[in-house]
């Protein structure tokens, strides 16, 4: 798998983390990190790079020092910037970021876009770890309103083309018919296209229905 961490914020510890987090979780090979609005901070790169090296003792943070990481300026076009990637990490970003990338990634049933939160609260010079229980890592594709608007895409989405290809069908059959007015259509045939058609719109009719009463 390979993973495009978005980058927003200068803290280094923050993609650390992340990075651990998201190694820990998916089999990730490729981290890309890509910088928003701006070109890639070889310095900043290089910085977690060594971190990463003097933490890989550290159970969490082994995985994460061994992966391939690179940089790039982040396309500006959200659809193109998840594309062909199998995690977006979206917890360096603010969050109307954050919004547009999810927005994005609705249409784009592989990808998962990922969240890194604590469950505790640091104090002022304590640093800030991975440890075993002390955070979660989350795929807001697969939670709460992003996941119910998720799978109804993607139901919505398999009808209409189901209805689309039922329709090409129904025109081919028509046009055939006056290209070649003996050609004959078979009445049971008429009929069953006729229904499939039928089905097909009362589903996308119920599917309205639930998403407005939701």
């Amino acid at each position: 798998m390979k993973a495009k961490l978005l980058v927003q914020s200068d803290k280094v510890e923050t993609y650390i983390n992340v990075m651990a987090a998201l190694c820990d979780k998916y089999p990730v090979k490729q981290i890309m990190l890509s910088f928003i609005e701006k070109e890639p901070d070889e310095s900043f790169i290089n910085e977690i790079q060594s971190k990463l090296v003097e933490l890989s003792s550290r159970p969490n943070y082994s995985k994460a020092s061994r992966v391939l990481l690179e940089g790039e300026a982040a396309n500006s076009d959200h659809v193109l910037l998840v594309k062909g990637w199998d995690v977006v990490d979206v917890t360096g970003v603010s969050k109307e970021v954050a919004i547009n990338i999810s927005a994005a990634s609705i249409g784009n049933k592989k990808v998962h876009v990922c969240q890194l939160s604590w469950k505790q609260r640091f104090k002022r010079d304590e640093e800030w770890i991975l440890k075993e229980g002390n955070h979660y890592y989350t795929d807001l594709m697969s939670t709460g309103a992003l996941s119910k608007l998720y799978h109804e895409y993607f139901q919505k989405k398999h009808v209409i083309i189901a209805f689309g290809v039922l329709f090409s069908i129904v025109f081919s059959v028509a046009i055939a018919k006056i290209v070649w007015p003996t050609f004959i259509v078979p009445e049971d045939v008429v009929n069953l296209f006729s229904l499939l058609i039928g089905a097909a719109g009362l589903y996308l009719a119920i599917m309205s229905l639930r998403s407005k009463n939701a």
